[in-house]
């Protein structure tokens, strides 16, 4: 710490010393602050001037004069008079050609056309036929170099102004006219005016109950296929029906499989089965012979010959059984599974073929019981003496023979059917599996985008039905007032009290006209409402301002200590590091506090809470300051030319202009890694309102920027420190940077 505060108190004194250095200190201290401002008061309130936007005023109606009016009527011209005061647009009268060519080049930023059937068009209320009059707007979008801006964000403000000063004008202009007419048309002529008036107004009343009852109907629609939806991906999401399929698929190839590792089983059980049947045979025969041989009159020695011989045929028994039984097995698993092969003709191919072996096979079986039961049969007589040996050896060696036919029969059938069917299966098994398993994954994968497209669907057809609500709900209110309107014009109507009738058209034609001009009202309701422009551009060019007085430092000021110092004070590469840091901290903070009392104080920005305001702003500078030094001492020049193109990414993805939503993918990806955002936050949430414990998080993710800044400068900056010496060099040298 001693060798950190002798680096500060070295660079307090050298600045102190230096009337120059002084003055640059002071630049620096106060730039970020007049960068900020100049931005934030030019943009303070830029539709505040709108009054000095030319937009061309042309009058083009004809006026309209029908049997029921006693005189001419031009509504234009009143509309031109009434817009023409206004102080919100800068109209400026002219013909419609002008206005038109005005607008086309430039002249005019947009122009205001009343077509020459506007005024029959509005009286046209009064008869059978309404027609809604229109105006003719027309708007230049090339103006200038940021002419989609101005469209997008200025233009609709302008427009919004326009429609209100034409509203206002158009009613006042249309109540006027319908006290004129029932002021001056006789009895009849007012008769025949509300007769016709409440003929349009019912007709506008069927309509808009009509439209209500329609929208209704369409919101009970979607809420009913809303229903179905949520209840289908209730379904697919609790893997029933459909997902059922997938598992059938699965549970089928996995029994492909298993018939594959039966069927190579059976395979093996009859090469090894089959095989030694034949050298078996022989050995039951060889034993016959030897035992009748050479037992002669030895009784006992006979027996125990004949014993060994009958062995030798129960092992082959069983063996053969032990092959009998994994053909049937073999057999009742291909029989259970025909669904889940492809090529049926092989299955039952297989199938006759192990039928015919089983059968084979059983016919052995019965040769070889046979024997066996013969071979002890001769024993036990051989013992009681009442057997003639070699009529005895004559019927087994007869046994012998057919038993080992029967299994010549087998090996043969094997060999000829079943060994080349058993190899078709094992491929149509492998085809089948294969199969089985595509099936199944294709039918996970779309039920898993069916049960996603599905959610999308119901929450933009939730979207729909609320907006249906809403339009129903609002048309049913524009009904009711004009039934309020056709029921006191039918009771006047009905008295024939012209004078009554007269009253009613006067009083109730403003209601009647502005809903004319605008039938939708809108209910603005502002959450954390910003007073001006000026203010909700601030955190964007607060922040903004503190990174350019970081920057502006980087270039000016050295980020390392000169190398005698380093000696004199024996300061190892961290204590330089934290020395200069201090000394940069110092100076950010002072920027800091200078442009956020200004925006407080001098520019009058809205700030709710100034305290947290001010921790904001504090600890964006220090973020911003450790970030810049730690690429400049990092990777020198180079690190100074980062920090610049990390301010411009900033600048354009960062949100402080234009929603995240509306820009690139790539910026919207990038967005939350950027410091400028969490700064804007924060400083939104103290100046308009906290919501919740936003504000603590804003201030804690842009905290964690600190922990890469310190890593890259204190530990991945050593590697670099002998390339940005040479680099530093190699610029020197061209007398130039």
């Amino acid at each position: 710490m001693k060798k950190i505060l002798a680096i500060l108190r070295h660079d307090i004194n050298h600045v102190r010393g230096n009337a120059i250095a002084l003055l640059v200190i002071m630049g620096l201290a106060f730039m970020p602050s007049f960068y900020g401002w100049f931005n934030i008061a030019g943009g303070w309130d830029p539709y505040g001037n709108s009054g000095q936007v030319k937009v061309a005023l042309a009058n083009s109606d004809e006026g309209t004069q029908g049997s029921i009016l006693p005189f001419r009527v031009n509504v234009g011209e009143r509309v031109v008079t009434a817009l023409s005061g206004s102080t919100k647009i800068g109209y400026v009268v002219t013909s419609e050609e002008d206005a038109v060519d005005g607008v086309r080049s430039g002249k005019y930023y947009a122009a205001v056309v009343v077509p020459k059937n506007f005024s029959s068009n509005l009286l046209s209320v009064l008869t059978k036929t309404p027609t809604h009059p229109q105006l003719d707007y027309y708007v230049n979008e090339k103006r200038n170099p940021i002419a989609s801006i101005v469209t997008g964000k200025a233009s609709g403000s302008i427009q919004n102004m326009v429609d209100e000063g034409f509203t206002e004008a158009v009613t006042t202009v249309a109540t006027d006219m319908f006290d004129e007419v029932s002021n001056v048309t006789d009895n009849e002529g007012v008769a025949t005016i509300g007769n016709n008036l409440n003929t349009s107004l019912e007709g506008a009343l069927t309509a808009l109950d009509r439209s209500a009852a329609d929208i209704g109907a369409y919101k009970n629609v979607i809420a009913s296929i809303r229903s179905v939806m949520d209840s289908s991906t209730s379904i697919v999401g609790e893997n029933s029906a459909l997902l059922n399929v997938d598992g059938s698929l699965s549970d089928a190839a996995n029994g492909v499989r298993t018939l594959d590792s039966v069927a190579s089983r059976a395979k093996d059980a009859a090469s090894s089965s089959i095989d030694a049947g034949k050298n078996s045979m022989e050995d039951v025969k060889a034993a016959l012979d030897e035992a009748f041989n050479v037992a002669g009159d030895k009784t006992d020695q006979l027996v125990d010959a004949l014993g060994r011989a009958n062995d030798i045929a129960k092992t082959h028994r069983d063996e053969l059984a032990d092959f009998r039984n994994k053909i049937a097995d073999l057999n009742g698993e291909i029989t259970s599974r025909e669904a889940s092969f492809g090529d049926l003709t092989v299955v039952l191919k297989v199938e006759a073929d192990l039928s015919d072996i089983l059968t084979r096979t059983d016919n052995a079986l019965a040769y070889l019981d046979e024997l066996i039961a013969s071979v002890d049969k001769t024993a036990a007589d051989v013992q009681t003496t009442k057997s003639d040996t070699e009529a005895s050896r004559a019927e087994l060696q007869n046994l012998v023979g057919e038993a080992q036919n029967a299994i010549e029969d087998v090996r043969s059938s094997y060999n000829d059917n079943l060994s080349g069917s058993l190899d078709n299966i094992a491929n149509v098994i492998d085809a089948s599996a294969a199969k089985a398993t595509e099936i199944s994954n294709a039918v996970k994968s779309g039920s898993d985008k069916l049960s996603t497209t599905i959610k999308g669907a119901s929450t933009d057809l939730g979207k729909l039905e609320d907006a249906l609500e809403a339009a129903s709900t609002k048309l049913t209110g524009v009904s009711n007032k004009l039934k309020g309107i056709r029921d006191k014009l039918k009771q006047a109507l009905s008295s024939g009290n012209m004078d009554l009738v007269r009253t009613v058209m006067g009083g109730d034609s403003s209601s009647l006209v502005s809903f004319l001009s605008a039938p939708v009202e809108l209910d603005r309701e502002a959450l954390f409402p910003v007073e001006n422009n000026g203010s909700a551009m601030t955190p964007f060019y607060t922040t903004m301002a503190l990174w350019v007085g970081g920057t502006l430092m980087g270039l000016i000021i050295y980020v390392s200590i000169s190398k005698k110092l380093e000696e004199k004070i024996g300061a190892k590469p961290h204590h330089a590091y934290f020395g200069r840091l201090v000394t940069f901290l110092i100076i950010s903070g002072i920027q800091a506090t200078i442009l956020l009392l200004g925006d407080v104080f001098l520019l009058g920005t809205q700030c709710q809470n100034p305290l947290l305001f001010m921790l904001t702003g504090w600890l964006a500078s220090t973020v911003f300051i450790n970030i810049i030094y730690s690429l400049a001492t990092s990777f020198g020049d180079v690190g100074k030319a980062i920090a610049v193109f990390i301010m411009v990414l900033q600048v354009a993805g960062s949100g402080g202009t234009f929603p995240v939503q509306m820009l690139p993918a790539p910026f919207q990806m990038a967005y939350p890694f950027l410091p400028f955002v969490h700064s804007e936050n924060a400083f939104r949430a103290a100046m308009f309102g906290v919501n919740g414990n936003e504000w603590a998080m804003e201030m804690g993710i842009l905290a964690l920027f600190l922990i890469p800044a310190l890593l890259l400068g204190l530990l991945l900056r050593k590697p670099f420190v002998t390339v940005n010496e040479w680099i530093e060099e190699k610029m020197e040298e061209t007398k130039l940077m």
